[in-house]
């Protein structure tokens, strides 16, 4: 057993894609609405929506385009410090005239559920929300008496996916696990989702913060890791090639239909490519938090290595997470 956690804790690594469109985020009129400025920008140009200033301090940026088909203004709020979008407010109007702000607030309404799914009234306004952000739609008084259309979108996500990518939901910021095989006993991760590891460098990530290639530092040199992915983004092999030791390590994944790794298997290869050693996985989550995390689980294992019978075990684990505020 000792010989299985080693190798997963010095193997299993931040995981990602690399994706045309990302399906988990916050959407805004089909684009991601996350990450740098300077990747949403160029999209929203495309997209035929016109940049015209900002505020003096740089947290806004002032757009002009089509919402739906009507003319709008669109607001991006980004942070200072990392140019990293922030937030959405899309404003219609001003309308003078009672019929025509609540003929197209209906057709704003009927757009987004459609895109987007039921939304839920409250307090004179109708809300959206998901596992990556929230919408707002309200009506808004001017000083002149006229009113406006406001939309407005939070993403929550991280927009870097190395959390997500590996099974975790929320705003996660430390995982500490006991008994810990198919990950490391410790793992951290930034605000923004990057997982804290210094020996996982020169990492390739997407503009929808997927982590597509990077390296593992070892102790004589280094390993090259590269991931696949299903239509879904989810992660479904894991290849791992160490040069200097002549050695080939694929990690595939099997999930349920809320998307947990049921199962997953690890094969390693000599430099011959023979396989030497592989690793059977199944999980049977007992306990979860309130964001949907397990905190326990049942972990059947069978390994084989060359030379040797096959042996079987079943591993409790059980791990304490902690969350940003």
């Amino acid at each position: 057993m000792n010989k299985i956690i080693l190798i997963f804790a010095l193997f299993f690594v931040s995981l990602g894609l690399h994706a045309e469109g990302d399906p988990r985020s916050l959407q805004f009129m089909g684009i991601p609405l996350e990450g740098h400025i300077d990747s949403l920008r160029p999209r929203l140009l495309a997209s035929e929506f016109i940049e015209w200033g900002g505020s003096e301090d740089g947290e806004d940026l002032y757009f002009r385009g089509k919402f739906y088909g009507i003319r709008a203004k669109l607001l991006i709020s980004i942070s200072t410090e990392t140019r990293m979008v922030r937030s959405a407010l899309i404003t219609i109007g001003p309308y003078s005239t009672k019929s025509m702000l609540e003929k197209n607030h209906q057709y704003f309404l009927y757009k987004l559920q459609k895109d987007y799914g039921e939304f839920s009234q409250r307090n004179d306004a109708w809300y959206y929300m998901d596992d990556f952000g929230s919408i707002k739609v309200s009506i808004a008084d001017n000083d002149n008496g006229s009113r406006d259309i406001r939309v407005f979108y939070y993403p929550t996500s991280a927009y870097y996916k190395d959390a997500l990518t590996q099974g975790l939901h929320g705003p996660v910021q430390e995982v500490v696990t006991e008994n810990a095989v198919a990950e490391d006993q410790f793992m951290r991760f930034s605000e923004n989702g990057q997982i804290e590891n210094p020996d996982l460098i020169n990492r390739e990530y997407d503009r929808y913060g997927y982590l597509q290639r990077a390296q593992m530092t070892e102790k004589d040199g280094h390993s090259d890791v590269e991931y696949a992915y299903d239509s879904r983004y989810r992660l479904i092999r894991r290849t791992l090639v160490n040069k200097t030791a002549n050695i080939r390590y694929i990690n595939e994944y099997t999930y349920n239909e809320q998307g947990e790794i049921m199962s997953q298997s690890q094969k390693v290869y000599d430099k011959t490519g023979l396989c030497v050693m592989t690793i059977n996985m199944h999980n049977n989550y007992l306990t979860r938090d309130d964001n949907g995390n397990w905190t326990s689980n049942s972990l059947s294992l069978t390994y084989w290595e060359k030379g040797s019978q096959s042996q079987q075990t079943t591993v409790l684990q059980k791990r304490t997470i902690e969350y940003w505020e």
